[in-house]
C-alpha cells in the first residue's frame, strides 16, 4: 500500500482522488521492496467512504511493481486503510471519547456514521493504537499520520499490518 500525502484541508472526493492519479508522476513512487521507478497501473478496485453527504465511491488505483511483483493499493493519508470512515471522523469520534464526551457530534456531520461504528473505531483504537501512542507520547493532533508512518510505519488506525509508504511529493 502507499499512502499520498494530502493537505488535511482538501476534500476527500472521488473528483480530488482521480485528479491527483492523474497527475501523479509514478516514476517517482517507491515500492516497499526500496525500487523507484518501477510502479505501472495494474487496475482499479472500488472502496466506499462514508462522508456528511453520505457515501462516496472511489476508484482506487492499484499498481504493480516490475521488480518484485508486489502490488500495492493508492491511498490518500486522509483515508483508513481497510475502513470506510475518514481519518477526520475517527480523530473526532477518538478526541470525543479522550475528553470524555460523546461523538455524537460526528454522528450529526456524518449521518452515514452510526452507533456501532462509534463503538468499533473506539474498540480498535482501545486495543491496537491507545498504548502505541501513549508510548511515544503521539496525541491526536493533525500531524498523526505523519508520527504514525515514522514510527510504526502505517497510518493512524490501520489494523492490518501491510507495508505501507508515505508518499509526501503529491504535486
Amino acid at each position: 500500500m502507499i499512502t499520498l500525502n494530502v493537505e488535511e484541508n482538501n476534500p476527500i472526493t472521488p473528483n480530488f482522488y482521480n485528479n491527483l492519479i492523474i497527475n501523479l508522476q509514478m516514476h517517482r513512487l517507491t515500492c516497499t521492496c526500496q525500487h523507484s521507478g518501477c510502479l505501472s497501473i495494474h487496475g482499479y478496485y472500488n472502496r466506499n467512504v462514508k462522508l456528511s453527504d453520505g457515501k462516496d465511491v472511489f476508484r482506487i488505483c492499484r499498481v504493480i511493481c516490475s521488480c518484485c511483483g508486489c502490488t500495492h493499493a493508492l491511498l490518500l493519508s486522509s483515508m483508513v486503510p481497510y475502513s470506510q470512515i475518514s481519518l477526520k471522523d475517527q480523530t473526532a469520534i477518538l478526541t470525543a471519547y479522550e475528553e470524555g464526551r460523546l461523538a455524537v457530534e460526528v454522528m450529526e456531520h456524518t449521518p452515514s456514521i452510526d452507533e456501532s461504528n462509534l463503538h468499533y473505531v473506539i474498540s480498535s483504537y482501545r486495543k491496537h493504537w491507545k498504548q502505541r501512542l501513549l508510548a511515544f507520547g503521539i496525541k491526536l493532533s493533525k500531524k498523526l499520520s505523519h508520527f504514525c508512518f515514522l514510527n510504526f510505519n502505517r497510518q493512524f488506525m490501520q489494523i492490518k499490518i501491510t507495508p505501507n509508504i508515505l508518499f509526501l511529493n503529491t504535486t
